[in-house]
């Protein structure tokens, strides 16, 4: 049965976007993030095409979304890059994972593990993110640590930028500054890892300087720009189309309430289109009053307070009928809107819209196989 509400993958656009990153920051590599369940788009069939696509590293944010992947039969190198707790360290070394170190205490978690299997690991350097990262000024031997342990095997050196999707990239070059002089630093004694990345979707955009061996990418993959104020200088195709289906349409006359709290009420005669859609499935309550839907080419808006399961639009007198494609958001024959659109009329961003569309909610995954340089 054909779901009325549904969120279409579209793994053509995932790879027209990843051949655009890849050509833009050549000749450094692309770890695709595919955190949280690839940002809502469903992270077995992303990186199961990703990997054809010819992406040899991936990157989650905890250990159960890597040892889905790995039990899925993805078998690339995966940078974890939350913290490991001690319980979790064997199987993660066992399956190959990249462990992130956050300090001295991480070495020695992973030399008491039994067995004499190194670990590969990365180490995220604090440089003015203030959330996770090794803080040289208290543990300044934590390098030393490192290159002396028997059971680590140094591969990658990063850090993360606070700021490189905001137009004043002032505080994103004072972090990178640190970083450069933290690797000047680091030469002088040992050899840098062979995997050296800063570079998020902000920084892919518009600081080439921050490239180094490696760039992380993820909102980027899935055709949306971290915010309006970075530039645009690759081109994306959204890879979700988030739609749904007229269910129920009614005539109300001038001065009829809608929704909960009587927030909206008819100003003349008028068609409502109820849609099988609401905060439940990821349309959040926030857009109440901002949000607007594509039916047949025609954009309308929503009415009225979101619901848990419904939502409304004034369609007017328009010919529209129960069964009629509505989309949320996406791109489609009948129009575009952006995720980022609707986000900012929010004040969200596009991370938390489509990580937030919902389990309720089937992918339905639109496999597509491109020639190379074709759009």
């Amino acid at each position: 049965m054909h779901p009325r509400t549904c969120a279409r993958i579209h793994l053509d656009h995932l790879r027209f976007n990843y051949r655009e990153i890849r050509k833009k920051i050549a000749p450094a590599g692309l770890i695709p993030v595919v955190k949280a369940d690839a940002y809502g788009h469903g992270a077995i069939p992303v990186s199961r095409c990703l990997v054809d696509e010819g992406a040899d590293f991936l990157a989650v944010a905890q250990y159960q979304e890597a040892r889905e992947l790995r039990d899925s039969g993805i078998d690339v190198p995966i940078l974890i890059f939350g913290r490991l707790f001690p319980d979790q360290l064997p199987a993660a070394i066992r399956a190959g994972f990249r462990i992130t170190l956050f300090g001295v205490e991480d070495i020695r978690w992973i030399e008491r593990v039994p067995g004499s299997q190194a670990a590969c690991v990365h180490v995220n350097v604090e440089t003015g993110m203030g959330r996770v990262g090794v803080l040289l000024d208290q543990e300044p031997e934590f390098f030393d640590h490192l290159t002396r342990s028997q059971r680590c095997v140094w591969e990658g050196l990063y850090s993360h930028f606070a700021t490189s999707d905001e137009t004043d990239k002032t505080y994103a070059r004072e972090q990178l500054n640190r970083f450069g002089t933290l690797m000047k630093r680091l030469k002088v004694k040992r050899p840098l890892p062979p995997m050296v990345h800063m570079a998020n979707s902000g920084a892919v955009l518009d600081m080439p300087d921050s490239y180094f061996s490696a760039c992380r990418s993820g909102i980027m993959l899935y055709g949306h720009y971290p915010s309006t104020e970075t530039s645009q200088s690759i081109s994306l195709k959204q890879v979700m189309t988030f739609k749904t289906a007229v269910a129920h349409l009614r005539r109300l006359p001038s001065g009829h309430n809608v929704s909960y709290g009587r927030r909206w009420e008819t100003e003349r005669e008028t068609t409502i289109a109820v849609l099988p859609i609401g905060y439940a499935d990821g349309v959040r309550r926030h857009l109440t009053g901002r949000l607007q839907v594509i039916i047949g080419g025609r954009r309308y808006p929503v009415v009225g307070t979101i619901t848990m399961d419904q939502i409304m639009v004034d369609v007017g007198d328009d010919r529209i009928a129960v069964g009629d494609d509505v989309l949320i958001w996406g791109d489609t024959e009948d129009g575009r809107i952006q995720v980022l659109d609707v986000a900012e009329a929010m004040g969200s961003i596009p991370y938390e819209m489509t990580c937030g569309v919902s389990r309720r909610v089937q992918r339905v995954v639109m496999a597509g196989y491109p020639n190379p340089g074709t759009d």
